[in-house]
């Protein structure tokens, strides 16, 4: 008899979204992308070789150029898939969340209906708001951390899961504020940031010995894929038990 696996538990919590789906576009996207850097860094290479052979002052400017050109190249399919991944990561969390507030019983107040209770519950398991003693704040790592604990699902989530979150997600915000280039102290900052997280998960070209454009490495990516597909098997996990639960009783 076929037995639903715990990743397919997870989808329960998406009714209209594909996951699979998505991420094969996505995994699809990043193979191009780095064939693509592949090839430009073997002709970059060519080049080297050619200027070295030759002697050719026109040769090794054209290869400095190339170098150069490249910087930017790198740094653009760094964005395109920090644009992809930091939003399918997001909407990851907020949906598991979404989902299991939906299979829960909280009611706030005598009418469960009532427009207050509704409201009320639904930004509870919104995971872009972190509670705080005295604030409430717009902040979706945070917020994804402090949804963990409440919903239980702490245990089974990975270990670094802060740490993925917020390299991700601070990466996200870099681009998304400041392009390719950012300004000297923000390179600076991230660069302090990076020494907080695994080695190797961001590299950058540098200028003058100090950080020039920062990337996401192989390794990082890689890992954020790892972390999708944890997560995905915690989440099935929970939905599980919620629904031989319901059977049982």
């Amino acid at each position: 008899m076929f037995q639903l696996t715990n990743r397919d538990y997870a989808h329960f919590y998406f009714e209209e979204f594909d996951l699979d789906a998505q991420l094969i576009a996505i995994r699809g996207a990043l193979a191009a992308a780095r064939t693509a850097a592949t090839q430009q860094s073997d002709e970059i290479e060519r080049l080297a070789q050619r200027a070295k052979e030759i002697g050719s002052d026109h040769l090794v400017g054209m290869w400095t150029d190339e170098v150069h050109t490249s910087v930017y190249h790198d740094a653009a399919r760094s964005a395109a898939a920090v644009g992809m991944l930091a939003p399918f990561v997001e909407n990851l969390f907020v949906g598991i969340y979404r989902g299991i507030g939906k299979m829960g019983e909280d009611v706030l107040g005598h009418d469960p209906d009532s427009e207050r209770s509704v409201r009320a519950v639904a930004r509870f398991w919104d995971a872009h708001y972190y509670y705080g003693k005295s604030e409430v704040r717009d902040d979706i790592v945070t917020g994804i951390l402090q949804l963990a604990a409440a919903s239980g699902l702490e245990p089974h989530f990975p270990t670094d899961l802060k740490a993925v979150l917020e390299a991700l997600f601070g990466y996200r915000n870099k681009i998304l504020h400041n392009g390719f280039e950012w300004p000297v102290e923000e390179r600076e900052s991230f660069g302090n940031r990076v020494k907080n997280w695994p080695a190797g998960w961001f590299q950058s070209a540098t200028t003058n010995g100090r950080p020039w454009v920062w990337y996401m490495s192989d390794t990082f990516v890689a890992r954020i894929f790892t972390l999708i597909d944890e997560v995905l098997e915690a989440a099935g996990q929970h939905a599980r038990l919620h629904f031989e639960r319901d059977a049982d009783s």
